[in-house]
């Protein structure tokens, strides 16, 4: 029976006013990628993908958007009640912070995007709130929904950090059944990316695709070794 795969790409928006944001630098590539491998295996694949992020195409996948932290969160937590999956690709890139004041002068606004601040204050101040982890809440929103438990996979994303930090970072997301870590610094023509089980290296794969090929085959894997 093919799988059916829940994925989250794409990088969330936090509004400041109706014409600023906080984001950042996901596009949302490699969520596409391993969607449309997934699906092109017969995977029934359903992609929540940032508004701005590169969207998946082709049978068998099912997009729906999300902007902000909040939206991730409630998609997820939709999805996850309504139907049973055998795993989430937990990909998105989301803001640990959002906006949770904004001091102008002797004012304070609640940030959103019902208006746009005036450009003439000398000073604004920014005060940020920190979110919760989502992908600590991905399983038990599918328990909640009395579905089976999904294998989880999570991504960390660093930048230039040392074995010793990569390594104490992919262990923390304990959650997951598999993490990906890639880092900033190794970005370039072939964008490595290292797979991560039990807290321990698991492979090392080239670029989105490669990447893509090798978690099907990890799933497949992982799944097939629980019905056993």
């Amino acid at each position: 029976m093919p799988m059916r795969v829940l994925i989250t790409s794409g990088g969330t928006r936090e509004y400041i006013d109706a014409a600023r944001f906080i984001t950042n630098l996901s596009s949302g590539r490699t969520g596409r990628v391993i969607a449309e491998l997934f699906a092109s295996r017969g995977c029934r694949t359903v992609c929540l993908c940032a508004q701005s992020a590169q969207k998946p195409s082709g049978r068998n996948i099912t997009v729906k958007e999300f902007v902000s932290f909040r939206d991730l969160d409630l998609g997820l937590k939709r999805a996850l009640g309504a139907r049973a999956f055998d795993a989430v690709v937990h990909l998105a890139a989301v803001s640990d912070y959002s906006p949770s004041v904004i001091e102008a002068g002797a004012e304070k606004f609640r940030p959103g995007r019902s208006a746009k601040l005036s450009s003439e204050f000398p000073v604004i101040k920014l005060v940020l709130k920190k979110n919760f982890k989502i992908i600590d809440r991905i399983k038990k929103y599918a328990a909640a929904g009395r579905r089976p438990e999904p294998l989880l996979i999570g991504f960390k994303l660093t930048s230039g950090a040392p074995a010793a930090q990569v390594l104490k970072k992919v262990r923390a997301l304990d959650c997951a059944d598999l993490v990906v870590h890639n880092d900033l610094a190794e970005i370039g023509k072939t964008h490595p990316f290292h797979i991560y089980e039990n807290g321990l290296k698991l492979a090392d794969c080239a670029g989105p695709m490669g990447l893509a090929d090798r978690l099907y085959s990890e799933l497949a894997r992982i799944k097939e070794a629980k019905c056993c």
